[in-house]
């Protein structure tokens, strides 16, 4: 929610966030001045001086440097501001006249009383209310949006942190549960059964099958042990039925073909378990075919027990996930695939060189045969400077990918839990900020209804129909 914080209002926040304060500037501070003068709070007290560029510089239209006349009725002051906040002006003594969280969180604060010097006609102040008045409408318009689509994350990791006595319904460490989902208006999570590549051998394949049942088993179970809230869905009926009933959707999927392990009859099998698309590799090639990373590129793209895989995935009306795939993989795939296929996690190669992301030419060559790609939102995709990496990022991969794909073939894949998480959005509560952005850009109704759902559904509906066909 968009926070303007005023005076005592300024002082909270950075006490609520964790920051510092002066009890008493006057005792605290000798050479504090002029903060608490005896004039009518129409008129200014002091100059404060601009820091760097700010949100609030550029809702005065000022740059850094610059100074402007504030009134001033405080003798307490901030003296530390809290991890995520930056200073934004400052008052000659030092004093910390202003701050604000942009990107993690919307909320600008200041010391002075812009309120009074607005009332009595200051122009300059009534643009900080402009600036709250907007960002609350984008956000009221954010909510509107949410509730009139569905708002699909295609990639999350919360199963590999079950636990005997996890509960879906208490909010938790997880970025990912139903409370979490519900403030962030999120009306489907896609939750995998990830499995790390480990040994190729028949015992360890073995196993990999078997936990990736038991997490399957565990969606399912954790998901319906809250029948008022939640239900697990299986096709996109199911998920559109959910939505006019209010529930929160989990869809089961299975992060690394490993899971397979050389018995193409698992494909069947998961498919029954209501699994919806199999991300073929993670990292490190397996039988399947090669991958991203830490590849030896032992098959050069598929190997032909990936190629009877991927048939048998078309057979089942399950999508084929090339996420973690490496370039031969994808192409060998979009060979052979007679049903759309996607990233369900996956960013663009040309705003950000990791050999995770996808090229331009790949990204196309998935969009040109009916698939979609979902930008991942996890910082090393999004910015070679992970540290830097936020949610107005993930937003120019959005962009990217619009513009060369066009609005049709672009979705969004968290990737939470399995170290998805950027400035400013940080777990389903957040996804929203990623709407208020896009929608700061310009982006209709109608694009986000594609962007958050309606794409991804497109092509599971499609491997749905094509498997009945064969």
């Amino acid at each position: 929610v968009p926070i303007l914080g005023i005076c005592r209002g300024h002082q909270l926040l950075a006490t609520a966030f964790g920051g510092g304060m002066y009890q008493d500037i006057y005792a605290q501070l000798p050479n504090a001045q002029g903060h608490n003068p005896q004039i009518p709070k129409t008129l200014p007290a002091h100059q404060v001086c601009l820091q760097g560029d700010s949100v609030l510089a550029r809702v005065l239209g000022l740059q850094d440097g610059d100074a402007i006349q504030v009134n001033s009725i405080h003798h307490q002051a901030v003296s530390r501001v809290p991890k995520s906040f930056r200073v934004t002006a400052l008052a000659a003594d030092g004093v910390i006249e202003a701050m604000e969280a942009y990107p993690e969180k919307s909320i600008l604060s200041v010391q002075w009383h812009p309120e009074q010097m607005a009332y009595a006609g200051d122009v300059l102040q009534q643009k900080l209310f402009a600036h709250l008045v907007s960002e609350a409408t984008l956000f009221a318009q954010a909510k509107a949006v949410h509730r009139s689509v569905i708002v699909l994350d295609s990639h999350v990791d919360t199963p590999m942190h079950f636990t005997p006595d996890f509960d879906l319904r208490q909010r938790g460490n997880t970025l990912v549960d139903l409370p979490k989902m519900e403030e962030g208006l999120v009306d489907v999570s896609v939750m995998v059964a990830y499995l790390p590549q480990r040994e190729r051998d028949d015992d360890s394949l073995r196993q990999a099958t078997n936990y990736a049942v038991d997490k399957l088993e565990s969606i399912r179970r954790l998901t319906f042990a809250h029948p008022d809230i939640a239900t697990v869905a299986t096709t996109v009926e199911e998920i559109r039925r959910a939505k006019e009933l209010g529930l929160r959707v989990i869809v089961p999927a299975i992060e690394n073909g490993y899971a397979i392990g050389k018995d193409i009859s698992n494909v069947a099998r998961f498919g029954e378990m209501g699994v919806c698309y199999i991300t073929l590799c993670h990292n490190g090639d397996n039988d399947l075919c090669d991958s991203a990373r830490k590849s030896k590129q032992e098959h050069g793209g598929l190997s032909d027990l990936g190629r009877e895989v991927v048939r048998e995935m078309n057979r089942q009306g399950i999508m084929v996930d090339v996420s973690h795939a490496a370039p031969t993989t994808v192409r060998d795939v979009l060979s052979i695939s007679t049903a759309p296929i996607i990233a369900s996690h996956s960013s663009a190669r040309a705003l950000c060189d990791h050999p995770r992301n996808l090229t331009d030419e790949d990204a196309l060559a998935i969009a040109e045969r009916g698939g979609v790609v979902q930008v991942c939102l996890y910082a090393g995709f999004i910015c070679e400077q992970e540290e830097a990496a936020s949610v107005v990022m993930a937003a120019d991969h959005i962009d990217h990918f619009v513009r060369l794909l066009g609005i049709e073939h672009v979705g969004i894949g968290s990737d939470f839990d399995g170290d998805g998480e950027l400035i400013g959005c940080r777990g389903s509560n957040d996804l929203i900020r990623l709407t208020v952005e896009l929608l700061r850009r310009g982006y209709t109704t109608t694009q986000l209804r594609l962007l958050w759902g309606e794409n991804f559904l497109r092509v599971m509906e499609t491997a749905k129909a094509q498997s009945k066909c064969q």
